[in-house]
């Protein structure tokens, strides 16, 4: 019986290990020349997005413009002052972020999103125990924000 159970363990420990040594090299890498060459040896060509594309969007993290009204808001600012600058919400959802499944974990869980139309979002941290809307953790501008 004991026997059984050690070339069981021993077995499954193997499986494990070549399942994990398989997975870190099998990967694949990017060369400058915008190819990508796979485990295999084959190469495939990257396509860059379309200038149409880029000029659409903003890549995250760009600052709203000097003169738009998301621009004067704040990190750290209150959902008052928010409203006060930017006015009621287009739409509002609240969710769960990972830390919520930390046991010891006592900060933050959640977070709200305000979306503005044609204009992008303001998210806020929330109380882990009140569900309270905190202060502003970040600020998307998109112009292309549908509101939803």
């Amino acid at each position: 019986m004991r026997s059984s159970l050690r070339s069981m363990l021993s077995l499954g420990s193997s499986a494990l290990l070549i399942g994990m040594v398989a997975c870190a090299s099998g990967g694949s890498s990017t060369s400058t020349s915008g190819t990508t060459t796979s485990s295999s040896g084959s190469e495939s060509s990257t396509a860059a997005p379309s200038e149409s594309t880029a000029a659409a969007q903003p890549p995250k993290g760009v600052p709203a413009p000097a003169g738009s009204k998301l621009a004067q808001v704040t990190i750290g600012m209150k959902p008052e002052q928010v409203k006060e600058i930017m006015g009621e919400p287009t739409s509002q959802t609240t969710y769960m972020t990972g830390k919520a499944w930390i046991p010891w974990y006592f900060g933050p869980t959640h977070q709200t999103d305000w979306k503005y139309k044609g204009t992008g979002r303001v998210v806020f941290v929330n109380n882990r125990w009140s569900g309270a809307i905190q202060s502003v953790e970040r600020i998307d501008y998109d112009p292309g924000e549908d509101g939803q």
